[in-house]
């Protein structure tokens, strides 16, 4: 969920200006939180599989959720790192005597990122779910 909501966030940025200055660290903090909870969630997918296979054998097949979950991660940083980015360019473009479109052309940029890290999000979770409530839901049940 911290993923597709960083990328609404980031994405309501756009609207107003006082709204960039006001809510860009958070924004980029959420998407910080958001890829390393990610990661967290790709890293304990191997034991999890280990475990379901020792269980149930070698006849479950994961699909292609693995590798959705690498992707989804994968995204997830690079969301989590163009939204810090624009956080330091809003903050220091005076500094770093940056052009005055500089901002605009970063925050255009960045929403390619967040459009995919949320589409691999929803595409991982949701394979995910069908894993566990239609194909290992049957092996827990017995079927």
């Amino acid at each position: 969920m911290l993923v597709p909501l960083t990328a609404v966030a980031f994405a309501g940025l756009c609207w107003r200006p006082s709204w960039r200055a006001a809510y860009t660290l958070p924004v980029a903090l959420l998407g910080v939180i958001g890829a390393v909870f990610s990661f967290l969630a790709k890293e304990s997918g191997g034991p999890l599989e280990r475990g379901v296979r020792d269980a149930a054998g070698e006849r479950l097949r994961f699909g292609e959720h693995p590798e959705q979950g690498d992707t989804a991660f994968f995204f997830a940083l690079v969301l989590g790192v163009t939204v810090v980015a624009f956080w330091a360019l809003n903050r220091w473009r005076d500094r770093l005597r940056l052009p005055p479109w500089a901002p605009n052309a970063l925050f255009a940029a960045a929403l390619l990122p967040a459009v995919a890290a949320t589409f691999t999000m929803v595409v991982a979770g949701h394979s995910g779910a069908q894993l566990v409530w239609k194909d290992l839901g049957s092996f827990a049940a017995g079927k």
